[in-house]
């Protein structure tokens, strides 16, 4: 089992992957723009074998940036260069609705490879979240059916963008939910602390939706996310939600990565690493290369939830078994005293 890391994820994806795999090359790239800024991102390294220790495998290599066909900048391999819009089109010209992007990468060997050049769709206009609670019947450690109740996130979104581009979509998703400290005692003097706690939810989940699935021009309710409905939503819990607009391309590439990831493959076996990849050999001795170049449009998605909409559930401190968090919410993994500046 090694670690992969994906581009648009924080977490750490682990994928089985045979010892006749190793040593390939891997060029993943991805341009997104927000309302604000542009980001880049490229990784170049290889696969490895089972037996290899460490998880960096980052390959030396120069990275070039195309814009519309021009090399304008190079980056930093496995680090993110991000700029604003208008500063980036003062310096380099054009507008946003005519950039085109693609990669150029020129490893030690003589060898060149670039990418497709390709635009960013438009995200489109009101998208929302909707959480809903839901009572399943499942199987306990003992095999006894057992009810358990789950908040569903779903997403309500035209595929339409507002250029009239039917458009597809990747979704990560993450959380903080409030921690209230229990007063404990009568001393006035005693500070009874509200920690806000992030909450990283499962990272070998890809959420995506190819628009040619879809009959109509809008989805409703569409399915993202299920976490077990538990004392994290007893105070609040903030949804955040990046919603990535694709097109039909990267949407059937980060299909094939999701059949992959839940049949436990790794995602580089044929067809998602090879016979999709957009990466092509432009000069040098042939070698095979896998991994893909995209773009996405990037709007961000928040939604704070409530006790109705998430079961009424309890806080972690009514239980019999009282936790020490009651008393000091620091210690709680990933808590903090700050609260995040979206929380309203």
């Amino acid at each position: 089992m090694i670690p992969v890391f994906f581009l648009s994820c924080l977490d750490t994806i682990n994928i089985d992957l045979p010892n006749d795999e190793a040593g390939r090359l891997v060029i993943d790239g991805l341009v997104e723009r927000s309302p604000d800024i542009y980001r880049f991102v490229v990784n170049v390294s290889r696969t490895r074998d089972l037996n290899t220790e460490g998880i960096d495998n980052l390959e030396s290599a120069t990275i070039l940036l195309l814009y519309n066909g021009t090399p304008i900048f190079e980056l930093v391999n496995g680090e993110e260069d991000t700029i604003s819009i208008v500063a980036f089109h003062e310096q380099y010209g054009g507008n946003l609705e005519e950039a085109y992007f693609n990669i150029r990468v020129l490893t030690p060997d003589g060898n060149m490879f670039e990418s497709e050049s390709q635009k960013i769709l438009n995200s489109p206009k009101e998208s929302s979240i909707k959480l809903s609670y839901e009572i399943r019947a499942e199987l306990n450690d003992r095999e006894n059916v057992v009810q358990r109740g789950y908040v569903k996130v779903g997403i309500s979104t035209p595929i339409i963008n507002q250029t009239g581009e039917r458009v597809s979509f990747r979704w990560d998703v993450s959380g903080v939910y409030e921690f209230r400290e229990v007063a404990w005692t009568d001393d006035p003097f005693v500070n009874v602390k509200t920690c806000y706690v992030k909450d990283f939810l499962p990272g070998n989940k890809v959420n995506v939706l190819k628009s040619s699935e879809i009959s109509g021009d809008y989805i409703t309710d569409f399915e993202i996310a299920a976490l077990p409905g538990d004392h994290k939503f007893a105070s609040g819990y903030y949804f955040t939600v990046v919603q990535k607009t694709l097109d039909e391309a990267a949407a059937i590439y980060w299909d094939r990565v999701r059949q992959s990831i839940d049949r436990e493959g790794t995602i580089f076996d044929a067809p998602v690493g090879a016979n999709n990849s957009n990466i092509q050999q432009v000069s040098g001795d042939p070698v095979e290369v896998l991994g893909y170049f995209y773009t996405a449009g990037v709007d961000t998605l928040r939604h704070l939830s409530t006790r109705e909409e998430t079961g009424k559930q309890l806080h972690l401190c009514a239980y019999a078994t009282v936790s020490d968090a009651c008393c000091d919410c620091l210690l709680l993994v990933n808590s903090s005293l700050s609260k995040p500046l979206y929380w309203q």
